[in-house]
């Protein structure tokens, strides 16, 4: 076997280049054990809507899988509709830096979470990923705020508070151990 994996490698690279959908893609990754295939087919499926799956004639995603990745969409889905409701503070964001305005910060932090970051996230097109919320928080006007509590926030975001935007990719990156696990011959 280990003679013709050249050949398969090749062949595998090749139909990449055709264009195929995702749940196909995960149909011969399955079938032919063609395991580099699972991420990306995962992604893309995780990030399009579910009735989009199929090409109109066959659906070739089985049921078993079709329930893991419906399941993760909604993990996902609810992960970023928690982050984007709820603008996060540190615990101790009144302890601070000193600053004559902390009110104001505070009004002008939740606003722009909520007209900017908010609606990014849920843009449907390219929403914005969790993970990606502090280099979007980096490029946005923040005037009206005290630069200290600004960078205060941002710093948070970026250590301690980073685990509240890392959960979308530990929900994608389980997704796709689940289904390897599953495709396990």
């Amino acid at each position: 076997m280990w003679e013709i994996m050249p050949g398969i490698d090749f062949a595998a690279r090749e139909l990449l280049g055709f264009g195929l959908q995702p749940a196909h893609c995960l149909y011969l990754a399955r079938r032919y054990e063609l395991v580099d295939w699972i991420p990306a087919a995962v992604r893309v499926l995780l990030s399009i809507p579910l009735e989009r799956y199929h090409n109109g004639v066959e659906m070739p995603l089985d049921m078993e899988l079709y329930i893991l990745i419906a399941n993760a969409k909604e993990s996902i889905s609810l992960e970023r509709q928690r982050v984007s409701n709820f603008p996060p503070f540190p615990k101790d964001f009144d302890n601070g830096p000193f600053c004559d305005q902390h009110s104001q910060c505070k009004r002008v932090w939740t606003e722009k979470w909520f007209f900017i970051i908010s609606r990014q996230i849920h843009q449907i097109t390219e929403p914005l990923a969790l993970s990606r919320i502090p280099a979007a928080l980096d490029k946005i006007d923040h005037r009206g705020m005290n630069p200290d509590c600004w960078k205060s926030i941002l710093d948070w975001l970026k250590g301690d508070g980073a685990f509240q935007l890392q959960k979308e990719e530990q929900l994608i990156q389980g997704a796709i151990t689940a289904v390897r696990t599953l495709f396990r011959p």
